[in-house]
């Protein structure tokens, strides 16, 4: 994929609309472009806002409409109008607003936080549109919005990982290998780091299983968690244990079940400096 395809991936990879090898592709990426970051938590916000008392059942036909919309869009500006003029009259007759107007029913929440004036700000504030590729994947975003609940899940409950990769005092440091950049991000706020491998990162071989080791600065080594395979197939991994004293982290290739110390020397190492 080229850098302008990745910048397109930001909204659907925001409400987890992407496939395994795009996420791949481009986590990879957002770990060098600032600029995807802040389009990535300025629509994981959103989502929040929007998904606000949507914990009911859309209709229906919702989804199939947005869907149409979406292929229609993509064939060009001289049909998409017709179309939403359609999912206008549709949303209409069945309750739910038209995709051009969303603001026109959001209500203030009781403390104020999000209102039709903050929602209209932060859509002028986004960067500018660029071309189909842009407009499509926040249109897969639209989808999974559309859907209630279920699309928005893991931004309305981040889990520990996410936690520690948003927090306003994650700091993140890395060190090369063969296979790419690792990357351990730190929160102090939250007492944990994590682990982030690249695209390619190799398996251990049969009968073995990388480990990390939170290393203090007189040298000593305490575990922080084997990397079991579901972590090293998602590539990111929540390590184990608070990363206080630590002064960097190391990664090690030990028997199958891990060890209370390393057995092997580091083919990696983090410095938390």
């Amino acid at each position: 994929m080229s850098e302008a395809d990745m910048h397109d991936l930001a909204a659907a990879y925001a409400v987890d609309a992407v496939d395994p090898d795009e996420r791949a592709a481009f986590e990879a990426h957002l770990a060098d472009c600032d600029r995807c970051r802040r389009e990535v938590e300025e629509l994981q916000d959103l989502a929040l806002v929007l998904s606000d008392g949507l914990e009911v059942e859309p209709p229906a036909q919702l989804r199939a409409s947005v869907l149409d919309l979406v292929a229609t869009e993509a064939r060009g500006p001289e049909t998409a109008g017709a179309a939403r003029d359609a999912a206008g009259g549709e949303a209409a007759a069945t309750g739910s607003p038209a995709d051009g107007d969303a603001t026109a029913t959001a209500e203030p929440h009781e403390d104020g936080a999000a209102d039709v004036t903050s929602l209209d700000a932060r859509r002028r504030h986004r960067a500018p549109t660029r071309g189909p590729g842009r407009w499509l994947a926040a249109a897969a975003a639209a989808v999974v919005l559309a859907g209630g609940v279920w699309g928005v899940s893991q931004a309305l409950n981040p889990d520990p990982a996410t936690q520690v990769i948003r927090a306003d005092d994650a700091s993140e440091h890395t060190a090369d290998t063969e296979d790419g950049p690792v990357a351990v991000i730190v929160s102090a706020a939250e007492g944990r780091a994590v682990v982030q491998l690249p695209a390619e990162f190799a398996s251990p071989r049969a009968g073995s299983v990388y480990q990390a080791w939170f290393v203090s600065a007189d040298g000593t080594a305490r575990s922080a968690g084997v990397l079991q395979p579901e972590m090293l197939e998602e590539r990111t991994a929540l390590l184990e244990g608070s990363p206080d004293d630590a002064v960097a982290v190391g990664f090690t290739v030990e028997p199958t079940g891990g060890s209370d110390q390393p057995t092997t020397e580091p083919f990696v190492v983090v410095p938390l400096a």
